[in-house]
């Protein structure tokens, strides 16, 4: 629609009036100057001066072009397409229902663009999580879970500016979120239609699954440890499955098992012997060669914790006291150690010696780590042990001698072979005993050293140690030996001119051999616990002791990189943390290592996951991975410098994510009849996907746009007007024309 009008001209009569009032007066105005000139130019100055006037009259009139179109929006119609995995089953034909649904939507979108009737329409396509699709659909369906509220509201506002006209559901109709009923699809802005599949009479066939697996969390390596795995059979044949382990693509164990004809249950026990400590992700799986229709549950996953070998650890004490009590106890729970203890409980006065052979034997001392001995007489082990504890420890073992009065005594343990393997030389003379409270101080080698090492960062360490609880004395010794390293000193008694060393270790053949003059320690315990507070300085300072007589910490030993998971397994969707710590060594500098992080998931997809170092620990790196589906997960941590690799690790993690979606793997077409009656919409077979063409509801969205051309402010009319009345002056002032 096309109109040219004056806006300003509400009454043309007033306009008429005044154009012709002003016509009359310039005409009598210049018949004047002609009457006195008589010269006919006059006239073309009038002319002139009318033009003027006639711009400026055009102008305040305001002349307008106006003309309206109209814009056409085509109807959307919203297509859910259900890409979960529940719809890879097969339907009553035998086909994937993911297969038939996709068919189903590639005809509707023909029906639709074939049946060429106005108003236009258009097909949007959305996955089951209501997310578009802006290609073609995938080509397996892989979804955890089906939302059919989540995927109609999201889908339905993603078009909310749009003219929806309906939404489709193509599912099989069986939603797992367990809601008792779909009424929230009452308030849909659009009717839903359904395509939906037929029972499937044969629903019954043969069907094997993992239901559950019963495995402990955490193992000792080379340790059999039994994996509980129900097996349940759905109707069928008598058949034979083969039940097995798997880590990886490894298999650790598998049995072949029976199951009788039609519905049954069985568990099967496996058992095998983790071969490598660390944090795994095993698999149990069913398999069969009779045939199945559904093989997306015949598989479960479980985490696994593998330790290594507990650290053995025999414990002698001469006498039941504090020391004894809070040491034991420390030792007993640490899931790492294997701690055997035998106290004297006699007097020793009155008692005969434990007997020869009878505590420390060659043999008994093979199985061990760490022979750790209390405060004892000399005469406390016969000196045939003492000797296969020399040799025991030559051999590469872990040898402490802790302080007391009777072993750093005169009849203590310097009258044994002991005293050449241990790192201080023994007091010959009184004082043997130091009753003075101390705190203990931290040498430079202390302060270097794993054994206190508590934070990391060593400035804390030393303030932590120096503001730990009063020590009550401690066994004096003359000095440590040479090549010996002294760790930690009581600074308020000297001996030998310097202060008395408390902690002092060594090399002795291929063990370890330590000496601590303190029996006090667990006052960092008891005293920190009467204060509400935790006992981290004592359960730590026992348990990097231990590790370190038995190698299991030395920190040439550590991997220049480390990388964990903050847990075993997770939820889809849910933040993982990847933490990736540097361990440098002395010879190692990693401050310009880089460290990257990549994560491959069963289908062996790898994906580059970004990692940030902290602001207070410039080793340590964390990152975050939100993972899509469930599975089995493997995190590879590489360092480089220069671009050579330095060092790996890899670690594992678990997503739980199918389990549910394959609980219940029926049709469910009822539920989807409901849905369409309660929004106004109908449901068609996937096989009749062309018929909904013609039922839809085809209608479009008209917007008129009208577009004005505005004259009354074009520079046309003010130049017209400028140049007439200015060409009008000068030629009558030229010729004198007034």
């Amino acid at each position: 629609m096309n109109a040219f009008r004056f806006e300003n001209v509400a009454h043309a009569w007033i306009w008429l009036i005044l154009v012709g009032v002003g016509i009359c007066v310039l005409f009598r105005t210049y018949r004047g100057i002609f009457r006195r000139s008589e010269r006919r130019l006059t006239w073309w100055l009038m002319g002139l001066r009318a033009a003027g006037l006639l711009a400026i009259v055009l102008a305040l009139a305001k002349p307008t072009w106006t003309r309206t179109t109209e814009i056409i929006d085509p109807g959307r119609l919203a297509v859910v397409l259900d890409d979960s995995l529940s719809m890879s089953l097969p339907d009553a034909t035998g086909r994937s229902r993911y297969a038939r649904a996709t068919d189903a939507v590639a005809g509707l979108r023909d029906a639709i663009e074939q049946a060429g009737e106005a108003p236009q329409l258009e097909v949007d396509l959305f996955n089951v999580n209501g997310a578009p699709v802006p290609t073609d659909p995938p080509v397996e369906p892989r979804g955890e879970r089906t939302d059919l509220v989540r995927a109609v509201s999201q889908a339905a506002a993603r078009l909310r500016s749009k003219p929806l006209i309906g939404l489709v559901l193509v599912t099989d109709g069986m939603d797992n979120t367990g809601r008792g009923d779909l009424l929230a699809l009452a308030d849909s802005p659009a009717p839903i239609y359904a395509l939906g599949f037929q029972e499937d009479p044969e629903a019954a066939r043969l069907d094997l699954a993992v239901e559950s697996v019963q495995a402990p969390k955490r193992a000792i390596v080379h340790n059999d440890i039994k994996v509980a795995v129900l097996i349940e059979k759905s109707a069928g044949p008598a058949v034979e499955a083969r039940v097995a382990l798997k880590r990886g693509r490894e298999e650790m164990v598998a049995e072949n098992i029976p199951m009788p004809e039609g519905e049954a249950k069985q568990v099967v026990n496996l058992v095998f012997a983790p071969a490598h400590a660390g944090s795994f992700v095993y698999t149990a799986s069913v398999a069969t060669s009779a045939g199945e229709r559904l093989l997306a549950n015949n598989a479960r996953h479980f985490p696994l914790q593998v330790d290594p070998d507990p650290i053995r650890v025999l414990y002698l004490e001469g006498f039941l006291r504090h020391e004894y009590k809070f040491l034991r106890n420390r030792l007993e729970d640490d899931p790492d150690v294997s701690l055997v203890s035998v106290v004297r409980r006699a007097n020793p006065q009155r008692a005969p010696a434990p007997g020869a052979g009878q505590l420390v034997t060659p043999d008994r001392l093979e199985d061990l780590d760490v022979l750790v001995l209390g405060d004892m007489e000399a005469d406390y082990l016969a000196e045939t042990e003492y000797q296969a504890v020399v040799d025991w420890l030559d051999a590469g073992h872990g040898l402490l001698v802790m302080g007391g009065y009777q072993s750093f005594g005169p009849e203590g343990l310097r009258n044994t072979p002991l005293a050449d393997v241990l790192p201080v030389v023994f007091q010959d003379q009184q004082p043997f005993q130091s009753e003075d409270p101390f705190v203990l101080e931290l040498t430079e080698a202390g302060r270097r050293h794993p054994i206190f090492e508590m934070s990391g960062d060593r400035v804390k360490d030393t303030a932590l140690w120096s503001a730990s609880p009063h020590l009550l004395g401690s066994s004096v010794v003359k000095r440590a030996k040479p090549g010996a390293e002294v760790l930690a000193v009581n600074p308020n008694f000297v001996a030998d001119q310097r202060p008395a060393p408390v902690v002092a270790v060594h090399r002795y053949g291929a063990g370890h051999a330590m000496v601590l003059t303190i029996d006090t320690t667990w006052r960092w315990s008891r005293l920190t616990r009467i204060l509400g507070q935790s006992d981290t300085l004592f359960a730590r300072f026992w348990s990097q002791t231990i590790r370190w007589l038995a190698g299991r910490d030395v920190q040439a030993d550590r991997p220049l990189i480390a990388v964990s998971t903050d847990r075993p397994d997770y939820e889809v969707g849910k933040p993982v943390r990847i933490d990736v710590k540097r361990q440098p060594q002395p010879e190692n500098d990693l401050a310009v290592a880089e460290v990257s992080v990549v994560l491959t998931n069963e289908a062996g997809e790898s994906t580059p996951v970004e990692t940030r170092a902290g602001s207070m620990d410039p080793d340590r790196f964390t990152g975050t991975y939100y993972p899509p589906a469930g599975g089995r997960y493997e995190v590879a941590a590489t360092l480089t410098a220069a671009g050579r690799p330095l060092a790996n690790q890899t670690t594992e993690f678990l997503v739980h994510g199918s389990e549910l979606e394959l609980a219940d793997t029926r049709t469910n077409r009822a539920q989807l009849k409901a849905i369409a009656e309660l929004t106004g919409g109908l449901y068609f077979d996937v096989a009749d996907a062309a018929a909904l063409a013609g039922a839809v509801d085809r209608r479009d969205r008209r917007t008129p746009l009208v577009r004005r051309t505005e004259f009354w402010n074009s520079p046309v009319l003010f130049v017209v007007f400028l140049a007439a009345i200015t060409v009008e002056w000068l030629i009558r002032r030229r010729n004198h024309l007034t």
